[in-house]
């Protein structure tokens, strides 16, 4: 069974998968040989010549070539610019199936990548202790991330509180690999309760660990009892003089 050759290749004599070069080449010798200034006894040289031309409107323009062999089901391999999908579109929306041929030649979404396995933290959890911030001014701790997927990880890592300084900025991980980054505890900069995090995110994965600081003990406020008196003394009496 042959396959019919779109009508606008036919009235060119050309193939479908012809270069533009070829296209080219082809309309200015059929122009050349019906062009009506030519064949003036030739009744019909006028519409062989706007039949030429409407081809070669449509074949001679990589978008509209595109778009013309999509709905033939002969469209080429090389893939469109911006300006040209956009002419595509432009063609395609003027046939009345419009929704089968983008259906048929606009790919799906392609679903979000996977890590498999995820990449690993270690330590899950960072604790530093308050007998540790009062030996130290700075309290120093690792953090390692494990990326056991075969893609290259790569995101941004942060810190949520001023005193857990360590990195901040874009990570990369290779295949394979593991990253340590290093994180420390500014004894003077704590803030209570004493909770931060270092979260690490990519577009397919986030990654937080905690900080906390353990030890810590509020100060017990002194009570004042109640007094039926209006009038307290105060603490400090001074002592008159006798006369």
């Amino acid at each position: 069974m042959t396959t019919r050759t779109p009508e606008h290749y036919a009235i060119l004599g050309i193939r479908p998968d012809a270069p533009d070069a070829e296209i080219k080449r082809r309309y200015r010798a059929l122009m050349r040989e019906v062009h009506p200034d030519a064949n003036s006894n030739d009744p019909a040289a006028n519409r062989k010549a706007a039949r030429i031309n409407a081809a070669y409107e449509i074949l001679g323009d990589q978008a509209k070539r595109r778009a013309y062999d999509a709905l033939h089901g002969t469209a080429p391999a090389r893939p469109l610019t911006q300006k040209e999908r956009d002419k595509q579109y432009a063609v395609w929306a003027e046939a009345d199936n419009w929704e089968d041929i983008v259906a048929a030649n606009v790919p799906g979404k392609r679903p979000a990548h996977k890590h498999n396995p995820p990449p690993e933290i270690e330590p899950l959890e960072v604790e530093v202790s308050m007998a540790e911030l009062n030996a130290a001014p700075r309290v120093k701790r690792m953090i390692k991330v494990t990326n056991h997927c075969s893609c290259t990880l790569k995101g941004d890592v942060s810190t949520s509180e001023p005193w857990v300084w360590g990195p901040i900025g874009a990570f990369t991980v290779a295949p394979g690999e593991t990253a340590e980054f290093e994180i420390e505890v500014v004894a003077r900069k704590v803030t209570f309760p004493g909770l931060s995090r270092v979260q690490f995110v990519t577009r397919e994965w986030t990654g937080t660990v905690p900080v906390k600081i353990t030890g810590y003990e509020p100060k017990a406020r002194r009570h004042v009892r109640p007094t039926d008196s209006a009038f307290v003394p105060s603490r400090r009496r001074r002592t008159m003089r006798q006369f």
